[in-house]
C-alpha cells in the first residue's frame, strides 16, 4: 500500500484504471500517545471485483477530546482528498464512506444529518457503516498499526 505523498500519484492511477473500477474515499482516527492520528484512504476498487489498490495519508495533530469534533474531523478530510480526486473520477462508482454508525445505539449516530448533509452538498455520495467499508475496515486497520 503506497503512501499518499502526492495526490498527483492517486489521480494518475485512477486516470489509468478503467471505468469500471469504483473510487471510495474514507476516514479513521484513533487517540494514540496524546495524539489524535488521522488515517484518510484512497481506495481503487479495480474492476469493481479485482482487488484493489489502496493509498493512505496518516496525520497526526493536537489530542481531539470531543467525539463529535473528531468525526466531523474525519468527515472533512475524507471529502477533502475526494473533492481533490472528483475531476478524474469520470463516470467511475465515487463514494465518501463515513465512519458512522446511523443506529441511535452508537456514538457516532449524533453528527449523522450533518455528515451526510456535507457530503452531498459537495456533490458526492456518502456511504455509512456497515457498508462504509474504506473508512470503518481499510483506514481502521491502519490506525489499528500507529
Amino acid at each position: 500500500m503506497p503512501y499518499m505523498e502526492d495526490i498527483e500519484e492517486v489521480r494518475e492511477f485512477i486516470r489509468n484504471s478503467s471505468e469500471d473500477s469504483a473510487v471510495y474515499v474514507g476516514c479513521d482516527s484513533r487517540q494514540i500517545r496524546g495524539k489524535t492520528v488521522f488515517v484518510t484512504v484512497v481506495v481503487i476498487h479495480i474492476n469493481s471485483s479485482h482487488g484493489a489498490r489502496i493509498f493512505w495519508r496518516i496525520e497526526r495533530v493536537r489530542r481531539i477530546t470531543s467525539i463529535r469534533q473528531r468525526l466531523l474531523e474525519e468527515v472533512n478530510r475524507a471529502v477533502y482528498i475526494a473533492m481533490m480526486l472528483a475531476d478524474v473520477v469520470g463516470d467511475r462508482p465515487f463514494e465518501v464512506h463515513l465512519d458512522i454508525n446511523p443506529s441511535p445505539d452508537h456514538r457516532s449516530s449524533v453528527i449523522v444529518k450533518e455528515a451526510v448533509g456535507y457530503v452531498l452538498a459537495q456533490g458526492l455520495k456518502p456511504v455509512l457503516k456497515p457498508d462504509a467499508i474504506a473508512a470503518s475496515a481499510v483506514a481502521d486497520f491502519i490506525t489499528s498499526k500507529c
